[in-house]
Parts: C-alpha cells; structure tokens; sequence
C-alpha cells in the first residue's frame, strides 16, 4: 500500500461516502483500498470467515448455538450515540458490522459491508480528520498495539474520542493470531502512553462468562482427536454444554458491582479522549 509521495510527505485525498441525508467528508491517504458502500458482496465472495466470531453476517448452523458471551456493561453503541449522527466515526476491525450509518467499517479483509480496507497500525486517513474511533476485539490480534494506539491518537481531532475493548480472561482465539490481553488499569496506562485522557475504564464482560467458556472448551478438549469419531464426540460435547450453560452467563448481573470482579474479568474496555490542544 503506497502511502507517501516521491518526496517521503503524506498526500492528502478527499473522499465521500454517502451516509444518512447526504455526504461527509472522509479524508484517505493515496492508496487506500475503499469499497463503494451498498456495493453487491464487493470481494466478499472470495473472503473466508468465521461465523461464530462474526454474528452479525449470515452464517452457517453454529448460529444457532447459544453461547456464553453477555456484556454486562454494553459500551460501543452507547459511545456511537453519544457521538451523534454527524460525526465521523471508524470502526476498526469492523469484521462487516454496521454499528450506526455514519460509521466507517475499516479491515484488513474485504468482508461484507467493509468500507476502507487497510493496515490498522498505518491508517489511511488524514491527521485531524476523525471524531470517534472504535475497536472491539482488534489489539489482541495486532503485531503492534502501541502503533495501532498512536495511529488512532494521530487520526482524530483534538477532542475525538477513542474506544477500546479487548479480552482480559478470554481462551487463546487465533483470528487469525492472537498476541496479548490486558487488564482494565493495564489498557488505560497504555491509551494514557499514547496521550489519552481516560474518561472511563473498566470490564464490560464479567467473570461468569470466562468460567463457562473455559468449562465448554474443557470439556470438548477432553474428547478431542484424531479419528472421526473423537471429533464427532468433542463437538457434540461442546454443543451439548453450550446448551446446559450458557445462560447461567447472566449471574454476571450480580457481579458487575463487586469490588473484585474485575480481577477475573473476561473482556475489558476504555474510553479516552484526546486532548483539545497537544
């Protein structure tokens, strides 16, 4: 992806994508991959993905199969609304969901619905040029998280507003990687070092949901194996268990308030802002 000029200096490029009532400005650097929104599938057909990872696009059967993840403190959509329809808004990491229709899906895979597809560690967007950022489930999977942080500092505009969600306690997932977790004062000393100012931190998903995940996985990893037959019987124990216990997820109700319970958290998160003058 070419994003200097001959002379090394960033060139500029204005760009439209249409959103409710009309266009907003997003500016992109030369050689940034977009694709047209409401275009038919646009690369998609040629893009392989998880459907249990990503619930918002159609899948296959596991769709049907419940599943222990509950935020018992659901921040994303609420900083999005907060922000207003006006502002111009990226969601990085997207993976096709459409949070809000003035929110920019931006990957590194051409999934459905995805937008801008680039290298979240060099965005191809201007300095100053974005009101909110969204990340939920990206820096885990990153080679360099503090340049994925700096990049998102350098994008928005003084004042825009940044929000990060990763796991704490949650099982290795490859997607396709899987690097690092944080803990809740951990992700805010590092959005701090990028030059953030925290306005919120904390788990937004609880403890009961690591314990039931770990418990599911336990036991299909138990039976797991070679033969057809072990496979069979680890996945039936997996969809059997899934079953049993994910909705013993919502007891994390009654935890989200405990003093401690955010040493056993399964996903953290952190809003920060950037300062108005730097």
């Amino acid at each position: 992806m070419a994003l200097l000029s001959s002379n090394g200096r960033a060139l500029l490029v204005s760009l439209s994508l249409s959103l409710r009532g009309g266009t907003r400005p997003v500016r992109l650097l030369p050689g940034a991959f977009r694709i047209q929104r409401n275009s038919p599938g646009g690369l998609a057909g040629r893009v392989r993905y998880d459907a249990a990872e990503m619930p918002w696009i159609p899948g296959d059967f596991t769709h049907h199969i419940p599943t222990p993840t509950w935020q018992v403190r659901p921040r994303v959509e609420q900083v999005v609304r907060e922000a207003g329809p006006e502002a111009v808004a990226l969601d990085l990491g997207a993976g096709g969901r459409r949070l809000a229709p003035n929110v920019v899906c931006v990957d590194f895979v051409p999934f459905p619905g995805t937008e801008v597809v680039g290298d979240v560690q060099r965005l191809p967007f201007a300095d100053a040029s974005v009101d909110l950022i969204v990340a939920t489930g990206l820096i885990e999977h990153v080679d360099d998280d503090r340049a994925l942080l700096n990049e998102a500092f350098r994008v928005l505009k003084p004042g825009g507003i940044a929000h990060f969600e990763l796991p704490f306690l949650q099982f290795y997932h490859d997607d396709p990687v899987d690097y690092r977790r944080y803990t809740v004062p951990g992700l805010e000393r590092e959005m701090v070092r990028a030059g953030f100012q925290t306005i919120e931190s904390n788990f937004n998903i609880g403890p009961t949901v690591g314990l039931l995940y770990s418990f599911i996985y336990y036991g299909a990893t138990l039976f797991e194996g070679r033969n057809v037959v072990s496979r069979v019987l680890s996945n039936l124990v997996f969809v059997f268990l899934s079953f049993a216990l994910s909705w013993l997820r919502y007891v994390d109700w009654f935890l989200k308030d405990k003093k401690s319970a955010h040493r056993l958290a399964f996903g953290v998160f952190c809003t920060s802002r950037k300062p108005a003058s730097t």
